[in-house]
This record gives C-alpha cells, structure tokens and sequence, in this order.
C-alpha cells in the first residue's frame, strides 16, 4: 500500500511538471557580427496578452519576431496531458563583438506575470559557409571623412565608402548603403565606380560610393558606420560544382574626427557661409528716363553650406525709385546639395530725373582652403535719368521738394503699388504645364506574344472544319432522302407479322396493303404501284408481290404457306439506303459555323477592371503631397502593370518633383498602354521634352508620319485583336461566296461577302502595318531604361576586369533572364548585358 501510494504521487507531480508555465528564451551556440540569425522565445501552456514587448539589447539588431505553435499530448499511468508551446523567432543581428547580454524581464501572459530568465550569447566572426574563411578575412569596409587636412565648422568635405571582396569569390551586392549620417550633413551617394587592385591571392575587387557633406558645429565626433549586404558565392562540393549563395551585412570602420571652430571674431557681415563663392551686381539698363523700368540683378553662386545661406545681403538705394521686389530665385543642381545659386531682381521705376549712385553690395563668407575670412564687393552703378517723354503728373515727394538730397534706405526696399509700371505685352498663352490626372479606367489588355498569335490564328482555322462536320453532319441528316427508306426497313417485319396472324379477311389485306407500301418505299419506287423492272435484280421480292396481288385482287385466292417465312427472309437480306457521309461536307454548311466563331470572338473582352487603391491619390496630387501620390500610383503600378492611368497618373507625381527621367519612361508606357487617349499624347511630349532623352520607336510618334498616325489609333494588343477578327471575316466572307455559288438567287448576299473580303484585307493590312510600327514595343516582356546605367557582362558590381558599357536613357529591350534583382537584356542587334532592375520600367509586365 505504501509503495502504490509513492507511485501515485510521483506520476502526480510528473503531471504537474508537464503542464506547468514557463517562459524561457532558447539557448542559441553563438551569434555572428553581420549575419542574421534566428533568437527563439518559448511558452510553455501559455500566451501573451496585449503587445510582445522585450528589452532593448546593445550592441543588438532586432527585428519583428513570427510567431509558431506545437501541441502534444502525453498519457502516464492513464493521465493524460495536453501541452501547447507557443514560439517567437525574432531575426537578430549583433552590430559587434563581445557576448549579447539580455537581462532578466516579466512579460504578462494569460497565466498570469511570468519571468523570462537573462541569456547571454557569444558573439563570433561570421564564417563564410561551411568554411572556416572568416567573413573580415575577405572583405573591407571603409569610410573616409574629409582629404586629411583639418576640417572648418561648415566645411564641405569629400567623403568617401569603400567596400572590398576578394576576387576569389563570385560576389554582388544585395542592397544598397545604409547609413545615419548625422551629425553630418551630406548629399546622397553618387553612381558607385568598381576597380580592382592588388593581384594573386591579395587581388581585391572594390566598389567605391563618393558623396560630400559637412558638420554644422565644431567639436570631435564619431561618425556613424555604413553598413551593406553582399551575396557571396560559396562552391559546393557536390559533382556539378554550383554555387550557392549567403548574404553578408559588412560594416565599415566609424572614423574619429576632430572639427575646428571658425576663427573669432568674425566680421560684421559673417552670415555663416564656409565655401568658395562669387557675387555679381548688374544693372540694365544705366540710362533711363523717368518711369522707364530699371533691373537691378544681384546673383551668388559657388559651393558651400548653401542650407544655412537663406537670403542675399540688404541693397540700398534712394526713395525717389519706387520698387518692385519678387523673392529670390534658388537653384540646384540635381543630386547637388552644395552647388548652387541665389539671384535676385529688382525692379527700380525712377520718379525724378538726374545722376544716383547705386553703392557697392558686400559679403562676406569663410573660405576654409586658406582659413580666413573673405568679403566680396560688387562695384557701384551710377545711373543717369533723363526727364520723361511725354508730360506726365510728376510724384509727390514731400523731401524732394525742399530742395535737400533723400537720405538712403536701409534693408529690403520698400514695395510702391502707386508706381507707374510699364507692363510688356502678354504672350497669347502661358507655358505648358501638367494637366490633371486622370480617374481609374479599364486597365489595358496583355500583348499576345508572335507564337500564340500564330497558335491562334491556326486555332481558329482548326476549329473552322470541326464545327463545320458537325453542323453538317445535322443538317445531312434532316435532309436525307433515304432516311424514309431505312425507317421503312425497320417496319416491314411488324407488317409481315400483321399478315400472318390477320384473323379475317379484310385484316390481312390491310396487313398486305401496308406491307406493299413500305416495300416501294424501301425499294424507294417512284409509283405507288412498282413496276416489275424495280425487281428485275431480286426474283424474290418480284414473286413475294405477285403473290401479295393475287391475293389482294383475285377471285378465292389465298397467300401461300410460306409465304410470310419468305417475306421475312427477303426483309433481312435487303439493304436498305446507307447515310451519306460525304454529304456533311458540303460547303453550304460552313457559313453557321463562321457565324457562332464571329459571334464568340465579337463577345470576348478585352479589358478588365483596374483595382480601386487603398488611398485617393488625386487628392493628395491636388494638395501637394505629390511624395504620397506618388507612393500609391507605384503601388498600382506594381499591382498591375498594365494600367495605363496609374502609369500616366505616376509620370505626372515623378515630374512635379523634377524626377523627369522616370516620368519619361512612365509616360512613354502610359501612352503604348492607351495612344489614343489625348492626355497620353499630350503628356508624352511634355514629359520627354524635359527628360532630355527619346526612347527609340516610341521617339517617332512625337512627330509622326503617317504610318505612326495609323498606328497610334490603336494600343499593340488591340491590333493584334484586330489582325485576329480581320482572318475570321476573311474565313466568313469566303465561305459565304462559296455558298452563294450553289444559290445564284442570293446575290445581295455575294456583294455583301464580297465587300467583306475587301474590309478583311485592309484591316490585316493596316494592323500589319501598325504592329510593324510599334516594333520592339509589342513583346510581353519588353523593358526601358529610365536613367543613364551600365551594361555589364556578368550580375556584378565589383568585378572591374569585366567588359562594360554605358546605357542611355530610353533604350528599349526585352528581358531574357534574371538573377537576385539582376535583368539580362537583350537588344535587336543581338547585344546581351546585365543591369539592375531598379534601371527599368516594363511596359506591359512588371520589371
């Protein structure tokens, strides 16, 4: 009794262990700096409540965590337990060396708080593979701030990323640099360069992004590391030898780096602005008379720290000129952050004849090539006023009229609305701007590809015959004339039977009557009566109705004995009329089969709906926010590339932002998708009127001949349709002529075939001749480069031994393969290369 009840309570306390909470993190071997790796949270027959939130871990990367579930169920000594463990997987990635310390925390559970014990992981090297070759062993990773000298507060400086992988390996790069600048203010990295250096077993291949950028204030930083993932390709040691690839994250070095404080005290006139620059004054013109305008021009250029210069120095001039002052003009370069210009107009309307000095303008700015200050002076403009032409009421000017000298006006000059101001003439109309984007439309139809227009075409002539056999074969069947005959057939023997059991007389002569009829009709004779030459061929069938006649007609004859043994012998061995075949065949019954095939063809769609976005991106096109309404047009794009309006609508988003070369590519798609549509049109010579650039093909229909005015009345697809219908009219019109062939009454119907025949023929031929025009442009997977880019031998960034050649905007291709966000193009002289994806826009399916 005593050991029975110990085994009870040790099964008991076994159940209770199995079906206890916990939560624990799952013990990893180690961690490797730059690689991803896979951090496990267990809960044992519990779950969270509200958000799964874990401490923050240095020297730690951690990602959105997926969640899992297991169940299991155990039976001891007949007790059974369900257990339910529920996982988290976060995607790690330790930023450096030294072990990952997570600390002891409480998570709330439906079971109540529960402690989550602290873990520490080593932090190794990552290895390449299943190798001991470590990840630092072949690549580098550098950042260079600066040329070496010392570094000005304000002062734009190179800066410079480097990244190197052995030539050993097959590597590219997986994504693009990612890094937090700041304090630094920088422009974004340039188009990356690739070299090689060094040889044998130190060959390197390096890719180099150049950028420039600034510190705002002095003081000693350490700036941020950049970080990039790489695919490297390990060799297998299979048979076959292939390569499989792991993806790297390298992070460069973080340099130090000490900024110097301007030199103090600064001048007066210091505004901030640590470059190289110019200042120019221009005055047009210098002689004027009284109310003539005067433009006073004062424009600075150069590089520098052009975010923190905000306005052009204060002008003085006299208060006998009224002014008109618009803001200041600032520009940019593309992708140039500290290459720039500010320039200003005034417009100076003189009130009382006589000789003004308009002073010198000074500025100053540091110049941190030799550490010094710098001002730059404009020089003075004397102009000279004559007296008005014509007699005008001259201004009221209170000072002027004692005879003493105005004095000077500091600051920005005052706006006179009074002044006299004469306008130039209008132009007839302004200059072109964008128009309204367009609502959402049916999204355009997929080309069909040279090969399935073909299976098609011959589709349609195959299934032609087959529908033709079948209408026929009903038809031949109605109308034949043996069909009588062989019913007849079928019947004889029921009459033969009347005969032979007629209870009277007059019975057995109707069975007789009835048996002579069906036999004319199986014997298929012309007479009610046949005559004897119908059976000159069968003595049988002759003396079997002689037989039938006597008894029918004559005095007390009666049937012979056997006579209905030998009537049903004679009805089985007579054939009756066989179905001809041959018949369905008839040209007569093609003309329901054109009908029903032109009837589908007319029903088929050829457009579906375009997807409704998520978000209204007109209105926030028509608010300004042109980054948002950008957002959501790509995202409909890259649901359905297709969709012409969405293209259209994207072209317009990228080109208020001054992004002309993508918006260029978009409206070229935009408007193959959709040609007839005017806004296509219109926008297609805008947008690449300021891309600088004229895709091939798609460049001829700016300014088109002829055949391109034929060929824009229709998209590709739709030709291809029409070169469809066009052979199905052919095929209808030309059986129609043949059936009228054999009805010379039905002539209204041959003209009208004919006539058909003819609008067959010259839709194939202006179809042709469109898909002719369109070229390149038709295939399903035909692309365009948005930018200038790079054609490349291999899907590679850092192998420079590798031939290469530049690509211009706008250049049209077909997609032949692809390779981890590489596309291999091909190009109607035969030439292949590798580019990024990113350098495309497909035109009917995405890149």
């Amino acid at each position: 009794m005593r050991n029975r009840l110990l085994l009870l309570f040790l099964a008991l306390a076994c159940t209770l262990g199995l079906s206890a909470q916990t939560v624990r993190w799952q013990q990893p071997d180690y961690f490797a700096i730059g690689q991803v790796s896979n951090l496990v949270l267990l809960l044992n027959n519990c779950e969270i409540e509200g958000d799964l939130t874990i401490p923050q871990v240095p020297n730690l990367e951690i990602g959105q965590p997926q969640r899992g579930e297991q169940s299991s169920t155990r039976i001891i000594n007949g007790a059974r337990t369900d257990q339910v463990l529920v996982y988290y997987a976060f995607p790690v990635r330790p930023l450096d060396q030294g072990p990952v310390q997570i600390p002891t925390f409480t998570l709330q559970t439906n079971a109540g708080p529960q402690t989550v014990p602290g873990l520490s992981v080593p932090v190794r090297e990552a290895t390449l593979g299943d190798t001991n070759i470590l990840i630092s062993d072949i690549t580098a990773s550098t950042l260079e701030v600066g040329d070496g000298s010392p570094i000005w507060a304000g002062q734009v400086v190179p800066i410079t990323y480097s990244l190197g992988v052995s030539a050993r390996f097959n590597a590219n790069l997986a994504s693009e640099p990612s890094w937090e600048p700041s304090p630094l203010i920088v422009e974004s990295w340039t188009d990356p360069t690739g070299r090689a250096e060094g040889s044998g077993r130190d060959a390197r291949k390096l890719v180099t992004y150049p950028s420039r950028g600034y510190f705002p204030a002095p003081g000693s930083y350490t700036v941020n590391s950049v970080q990039q993932s790489v695919n490297i390709g390990i060799p297998s040691s299979g048979f076959f030898n292939s390569l499989r690839g792991e993806t790297f994250a390298i992070t460069s070095d973080a340099p130090q780096v000490t900024v110097q404080p301007l030199p103090a005290p600064a001048p007066a006139s210091f505004a901030g602005a640590v470059g190289s620059f110019t200042l120019t004054s221009q005055i047009v013109p210098e002689d004027a008379a009284v109310g003539d305008p005067i433009t006073w021009t004062l424009a600075l250029e150069g590089t520098g720290n052009w975010p923190v210069i905000s306005a052009l120095p204060a002008r003085q001039a006299s208060n006998t000129f009224r002014v008109v002052q618009p803001e200041a003009t600032r520009s940019n370069p593309e992708g140039k952050l500290f290459d720039g210009s500010i320039s200003e107009d005034v417009i100076l309307i003189p009130t009382t004849a006589g000789t003004f000095t308009l002073p010198a303008v000074e500025w100053t700015y540091f110049d941190p090539t030799s550490g010094t200050y710098q001002t730059l002076t404009t020089e003075a403009h004397e102009l000279t006023i004559s007296p008005a032409a014509t007699t005008s009421t001259p201004a009221t000017n209170p000072t002027a009229a004692n005879g003493t000298t105005p004095p000077a006006v500091n600051g920005p000059l005052p706006l006179d609305a009074t002044a006299p101001i004469r306008s130039a003439p209008a132009p007839d109309s302004p200059s072109a701007l964008p128009l309204e984007p367009l609502p959402a439309a049916p999204i355009a139809a997929l080309p069909l590809a040279r090969r399935d227009l073909a299976v098609a075409g011959i589709a349609l002539a195959a299934l032609l015959p087959l529908l033709w056999l079948v209408l026929a074969y009903r038809h031949a069947r109605a109308a034949d004339p043996g069909r009588i005959a062989r019913a007849a057939k079928r019947q004889l023997p029921v009459a033969i039977s009347r005969v032979s059991h007629a209870a009277t007389p007059t019975d057995r002569s109707a069975a007789l009557l009835e048996w002579q009829r069906l036999t004319a009709i199986l014997w298929q004779s012309p007479l009610a009566t046949p005559s004897a030459s119908l059976f000159a061929s069968d003595d049988t069938w002759h003396q079997l109705w002689q037989e039938a006649d006597r008894a029918l007609y004559a005095r007390d004859v009666e049937l012979p004995a056997d006579w209905t043994q030998r009537a049903h012998a004679a009805a089985k061995q007579k054939r009756g009329p066989g179905f001809p075949v041959f018949r369905c065949l008839a040209l007569r019954h093609l003309f329901p089969a054109i009908a029903l095939l032109l009837t589908a063809l007319a029903l088929t769609p050829n457009h579906l709906p375009a997807a409704e976005p998520a978000a209204d991106p007109i209105a926030a096109y028509q608010s300004g926010d042109f980054a948002a309404a950008e957002a959501t047009w790509r995202a409909a794009v890259d649901a359905a590339p297709t969709d012409w309006v969405a293209h259209h609508n994207l072209a317009l988003a990228l080109a208020q932002q001054n992004r002309w070369n993508e918006a260029g590519a978009h409206a070229a798609v935009a408007f193959l998708q959709n040609p007839r549509d005017p806004s296509t049109r219109w926008h297609l010579n805008y947008v690449l009127d300021r891309a600088g650039y004229s895709p091939p093909i798609i460049g001829r229909f700016l300014n088109p001949s002829w055949t391109e005015k034929i060929a824009a009345q229709a998209s590709p697809p739709e030709w291809q349709r029409l070169l469809l219908l066009a052979f199905v009219i052919f095929v209808a019109a030309i059986a129609a002529i043949i059936v009228c062939a054999y009805q010379p009454r039905w002539r209204l119907l041959r003209a009208f075939a004919w006539l058909m025949v003819v609008l067959a023929i010259g839709t194939a031929a202006g179809a042709g001749l469109s898909l002719r025009t369109y070229g390149l442009t038709i295939e399903s997977d035909a692309v365009l480069t948005w930018r200038s880019a790079t054609l490349r031998s291999i899907p590679s960034d850092l192998d420079e031994e590798q031939q290469s050649t530049p690509l211009a905007p706008g250049s049209l291709a077909r997609v032949q393969k692809s390779f981890l966000g590489w596309r291999q193009l091909s190009f109607p002289n035969g030439q292949t290369g590798w580019i990024r994806a990113e350098e495309l826009v497909g035109i009917w399916k995405k890149k």
